[in-house]
């Protein structure tokens, strides 16, 4: 069977990866640029807590609540229920969890979202 020619160019499809508009396109805004060069750093009585975790939602929480610490100098940190990229049940079981390993205190707020003590010295406590 001959191939059939029916106008289709895939050449003048493909991008020149060195296009100047697309770069300007695909630029990665400045807030989110400035975010990717900050670390979290984790105490070595979290990192021991932590190794008793059963979920993975739980090391997502702890470490927002690590940054939200530092980003506050240590003020209570509120955690809504966007943003983390797991659901309001994960959280919930997440800081209930981190809750039991001593690591956080919190301040059930009806309606509204939990404030959290972030203890940092899990052994003083």
């Amino acid at each position: 069977m001959k191939p059939r020619h029916d106008g289709f160019d895939l050449q003048g499809l493909r991008v020149d990866p060195i296009d100047g508009e697309l770069v300007r396109l695909a630029k990665v805004p400045a807030k989110v640029q400035k975010r990717r060069g900050h670390f979290i750093k984790v105490p070595w009585g979290w990192f021991e807590r932590l190794a008793e975790t059963r979920r993975r939602s739980t090391y997502r929480v702890a470490l927002y609540l690590l940054y939200q610490h530092w980003k506050t100098h240590g003020d209570v940190v509120r955690l809504p229920n966007r943003g983390l990229g797991i659901s309001s049940r994960s959280k919930w079981n997440a800081l209930s969890e981190l809750e039991q390993l001593g690591l956080i205190t919190i301040e059930r707020c009806s309606r509204k979202s939990p404030r959290i003590i972030v203890m940092v010295d899990p052994h003083k406590s």
